[in-house]
């Protein structure tokens, strides 16, 4: 494990002192955080002496991840079909790799998860009960929270208990009966449920939102109807900008979907093809899409938080929630001569910047 990384109960109480990206509308303040016993007791604005200082921000929510590719990398540019459709490459990968270095792959992606600032991810699960088993065994003693959405084994409907939800490829990947019981399983077992829309093409959207899901992912190829019809539904999206880049498939409207009030979170996908990195996600929508540093950071925090049933316990610094929260060094070489704690952590920190995680 990184040595950035402070577990809470090898200090009682740890004082933060510096600039605070504080509270749900994530401003910077100066002053301090005062964390007993892993949650965040007081903020304020005195000068203490402090455990760690620099700019202190809440930790990221990766919302939608594939850590299971992690032992192969890296492929030749292929069609998004080719590369994850039904027996394209990474299901003829998946089914030849040796159980035990699937598991090491995935492992050493949640390290690079947790040393570059992500405490709760989204995976979405492929090989039924085992596969939900391998990443468990991946995530064991790591300071990381998972929520893993399951999928059907073939000719099955229900999903492994032990998942958070229910994960959905596209709707033409699967037969249209069985989905539905999948969804009917899912929601009488107490499962989210969340599907793939719009990535390739736009005309699995509307079978997506019949499912009514808990939300979407991608949504690159959706038109302004399409958006209008999720905004009318209150689907939040999951956008995943770097994965379609790789993949040609085009890239979300993320302007049109925050004038219509469409909550946006942020997932890195494919780790074959991405690092699980949240800061190089933030960069590029930041410069490439939307030009609202504030905007970019909720969604890579907060709002993914919310996705997930977490945002009562972290995506911001609050007093009694938890202290899941990143320091950075606002001293060093790259972030020196900042104008704005919040944009320069939104377009340029990295993990090399990072003095502590919490």
């Amino acid at each position: 494990m990184p040595a950035n990384i402070i577990r809470m109960h090898q200090a009682r109480e740890i004082l933060l002192q510096g600039t605070i990206i504080y509270g749900d509308d994530f401003l910077p303040q100066s002053g301090y955080i005062c964390i007993r016993d892993g949650i965040i007791r007081e903020f304020g604005n005195e000068h203490v002496e402090a455990d760690y200082e620099g700019i202190v921000c809440p930790r990221f929510v990766n919302a939608h991840v594939h850590v299971g590719d992690s032992a192969f990398k890296d492929p030749s540019f292929l069609p998004l079909s080719l590369l994850v459709g039904p027996g394209g490459l990474k299901a003829r990968m998946l089914a030849q790799m040796p159980r035990e270095v699937l598991v090491e792959g995935m492992r050493r992606s949640l390290q690079q998860m947790a040393a570059t600032g992500t405490f709760a991810f989204a995976d979405f699960r492929e090989g039924g009960a085992e596969g939900a088993r391998m990443l468990e065994e991946a995530v064991c003693g790591l300071p990381l929270l998972a929520r893993v959405l399951g999928r059907p084994c073939p000719g099955q409907a229900n999903i492994p208990e032990s998942c958070w939800g229910l994960g959905i490829s596209s709707t033409r990947d699967h037969d249209p009966h069985l989905l539905h019981e999948a969804v009917a399983a899912a929601r009488m077992a107490g499962q989210a449920v969340a599907v793939h829309a719009g990535e390739a093409a736009r005309d699995d959207i509307g079978d997506a939102l019949a499912l009514q899901p808990d939300f979407l992912v991608h949504m690159n190829q959706a038109d302004d109807s399409d958006l209008r019809d999720v905004a009318s539904s209150c689907l939040p999206v999951v956008i995943c900008p770097r994965s379609n880049l790789m993949t040609g498939v085009g890239l979300p409207n993320v302007k049109k979907m925050v004038q219509l009030g469409i909550p946006i979170a942020v997932g890195t996908d494919n780790v074959m093809l991405n690092s699980p990195d949240i800061f190089e996600e933030m960069h590029f929508i930041s410069k490439a899409l939307l030009h609202d540093d504030r905007q970019v950071f909720k969604m890579c925090t907060l709002n993914g938080a919310k996705i997930v049933g977490l945002d009562q316990r972290l995506g911001s610094i609050r007093e009694g929630k938890e202290a899941r929260v990143i320091v950075i060094n606002e001293k060093s070489n790259n972030m020196w001569g900042s104008m704005s704690p919040l944009s320069s952590i939104v377009r340029r920190a990295g993990p090399s910047d990072i003095v502590a995680i919490l």
